[in-house]
């Protein structure tokens, strides 16, 4: 009990000083420019609103980096490999989905392309039959955590329960199991990094996102973005399941309308579409 409490504890201690840190910056950039406002009663609105409008871009911009760049050494965590060349890997999180995966499924085999599908154990369990049908058609999975936790928050002893529950409902019901792992959302910690090594796993991220989850998109946007974005080596992220609250519900139907164009895009363009498997026998460059 004491050991969880002072685990809550250090977390929330850590939470705070970072939003602490970026009001205190902000705080300070604002009352400069608050300076140049002739008038004291416009100069105070704008010093109160602007720290706060400035606190979430920087804390916004912080989470941005760290998801695709991440400080310090992390020759463990891929995100990204220019030595494969004008290659990439489609993946997609969030699923199996009873509606979207199949579509999805079709698709990729039309196109004789092939994917990585980071699963949320929850949803193998519920649809056990599509997460066979994933793994019996050619395509590789990987975790996504039981119940699609945030990671940073989570106790120890629940996150390692949420990682090897869903490694063995993967294992039950595909017959494969997941050499992949991706925290949802990006959101990953040193506990996650090395759970991942005990477990014989890639901690795998993304390098360029199809933002799909967005309510508004769709998917001739999603493909065109995507297609005049995409560099060598780049994972693109899609979802074939999820939602922002719940484990299902958000419309997956753009990312459906947006395989299709994307992949007959960046092929135009000369690039190829592998496995995650034959991308990581490449020369790995993985970015810290």
């Amino acid at each position: 009990m004491l050991k969880r409490f002072l685990d809550l504890f250090v977390r929330g201690l850590i939470v705070l000083i970072f939003i602490s840190g970026s009001a205190v910056v902000s705080y300070f950039i604002t009352r400069v420019l608050a300076y140049f406002i002739p008038y004291p009663a416009l100069s105070g609105i704008f010093l109160g609103s602007a720290t706060v409008v400035l606190t979430a871009f920087i804390m916004l911009g912080i989470a941005y980096f760290y998801v695709y760049h991440g400080f310090g050494t992390q020759a463990d965590i891929i995100r990204k490999n220019p030595f494969a060349g004008a290659r990439v890997v489609l993946t997609f999180d969030d699923g199996p989905s009873e509606i979207y995966t199949p579509l999805v499924l079709k698709i990729l085999a039309e196109k004789k392309a092939s994917a990585t599908f980071f699963m949320v154990g929850s949803q193998v369990e519920k649809y056990p039959e599509v997460a066979r049908r994933v793994v019996e058609e050619g395509h590789e999975v990987g975790n996504h955590t039981h119940g699609h936790i945030t990671v940073p928050n989570t106790p120890a002893h629940q996150l390692a329960s949420q990682v090897m529950r869903t490694n063995l409902s993967i294992f039950q019901h595909t017959g494969r199991y997941p050499h992949y792992l991706r925290p949802p959302r990006g959101l990953y910690d040193m506990r996650l990094r090395r759970l991942a090594g005990l477990m014989g796993q890639e901690l795998v991220l993304w390098s360029l996102s199809s933002q799909d989850w967005h309510p508004r998109a769709k998917g001739e946007v999603i493909a065109r973005r995507l297609i005049e974005n995409v560099s060598s080596g780049d994972i693109i992220l899609f979802h074939d399941g999820g939602s922002i609250l719940k484990s299902e519900g958000s419309n997956r139907f753009p990312t459906v309308e947006a395989l299709s164009l994307l992949i007959d895009g960046i092929r135009e363009r000369g690039f190829e579409i592998i496995s995650l498997e034959q991308y990581l026998k490449y020369k790995a460059k993985r970015t810290g």
